[in-house]
């Protein structure tokens, strides 16, 4: 059996590489939304006690025990022993409304829930596109590096002054430290990509797969993403339930002005005398005036979660504002890279049109260096592009 259980997780481990299967994983083996799982049903099960009345009080004794005869009973009228039971009956809604606190305040809890499964999902994407744009980097590296290492036939043909220029080019690019160091940096990136999503997932990846789709959020009206933010944003959906919660407490503050009854009922026996019964009506009295104090400690309450709620909301709104502004700078600067790019490659193709009559061998290798940084360039747009709808994809909600 353990070998079994071994098999199956190992299994697992190897395939589970598609973004959308280690996000689907991460949730649901994530420790922390188990635990808000258990603390919302916790919250559940407090609006049905909410909503009970309270315990009957039963109380048995007996009355005027004599001191000279303690085991004598019919010495006078007014002994005697009683069975008597109490139970407090509320006047106002107000366990309704106490259940109703608790199934606002569930809401909370399950908002809560939403939010940190948006932030797993955030955070995997961003060791995904983080993963993959070091490997886009590690790949434009080793193909330059490929290129320079790569003989030419052309080169035998080259006068000696020539010929030294270009071999000593080539040994230059390749003791470059920097693309070394470039080089380690995507590998580095990588490795802690596969850290970040074990510490967010509980799994373990070995590679990443070729996942990260730019979603060009750029291009979708301003005033829809606006709307999808207030229907699905999670934190939001939190400030909005706790407005809920202090608006049922100002309810629940003016249900409380009205005060429970105790009813009480009992059966005294005697001796020698006929047995009684006992009804009695309790209440407090509200003479001092607390009740009023504390509505108006709801009415403030309420007064600054709704201030919470339209801070939350402009903040979330501006983020969101300022991230497609930069969203669409970035675009624009990866398309002029990337016009520039094009530019090279034409100049690439006429160079090495050019070698066959004489061209220059040492311009055709500073064309493909240009290139490379180039596309390096343009790489490090993409990331900045992807993490940048990333965020977008947070604001909005998005599990997937």
């Amino acid at each position: 059996m353990k070998t079994l259980y071994l098999t199956l997780g190992l299994s697992y481990f190897l395939q589970a590489q598609t973004l959308h299967e280690v996000i689907e994983y991460s949730l649901r083996n994530n420790y922390q939304l188990q635990i808000l799982q258990e603390e919302s049903e916790i919250i559940g099960r407090q609006a049905d006690i909410e909503s009970t009345w309270s315990d009957p009080i039963l109380k048995a004794g007996i009355n005027d025990i004599q001191a000279e005869y303690p085991l004598s009973r019919n010495v006078e009228a007014m002994q005697n022993q009683f069975i008597a039971i109490s139970q407090t009956i509320p006047l106002s809604n107000r366990l309704e409304l106490s259940s109703m606190i608790e199934k606002e305040r569930q809401k909370v809890i399950e908002e809560n829930r939403e939010m940190l499964r948006v932030n797993i999902a955030f955070g995997i994407r961003k060791a995904f596109i983080e993963a993959r744009n070091a490997q886009d980097n590690l790949n434009i590296l080793d193909d330059y590096i490929s290129f320079l290492q790569t003989p030419l036939t052309l080169i035998v043909n080259l006068s000696a002054i020539e010929k030294n220029s270009v071999e000593k080019y080539i040994k230059t690019q390749l003791l470059q430290q920097s693309y070394k160091l470039q080089r380690e940096n995507g590998l580095q990136r990588i490795a802690i990509a596969k850290e970040r999503i074990e510490l967010i997932g509980n799994l373990k990846v070995d590679d990443f797969s070729d996942e990260v789709v730019l979603k060009h959020y750029h291009l979708i009206p301003q005033d829809k993403l606006l709307i999808e933010l207030e229907k699905h944003n999670p934190e939001l959906k939190i400030v909005l339930a706790l407005k809920d919660v202090a608006g049922k407490g100002i309810e629940l503050a003016k249900a409380k002005e009205q005060a429970d009854i105790t009813v009480t009922g009992g059966v005294y026996q005697r001796f020698d005398h006929n047995d009684y019964l006992s009804v009695s009506v309790a209440m407090p009295l509200f003479i001092h005036g607390k009740q009023k104090h504390k509505r108006v400690q709801a009415i403030k309450r309420a007064t600054i979660q709704d201030i919470k709620y339209r801070k939350t909301k402009v903040e979330l709104e501006q983020r969101l504002k300022i991230t497609l502004h930069q969203l669409k700078a970035l675009y624009q600067e990866r398309e002029i890279l990337e016009e520039s790019n094009r530019k090279i490659d034409r100049l690439i193709a006429n160079a090495k049109a050019e070698l066959a009559t004489g061209g220059a061998l040492l311009h055709y290798y500073e064309l493909f260096t240009q290139r490379t940084n180039n596309r390096l360039a343009v790489n490090k747009k993409n990331l900045a592009i992807a993490l940048n709808e990333n965020q977008i994809e947070q604001l909005l909600g998005v599990t997937k």
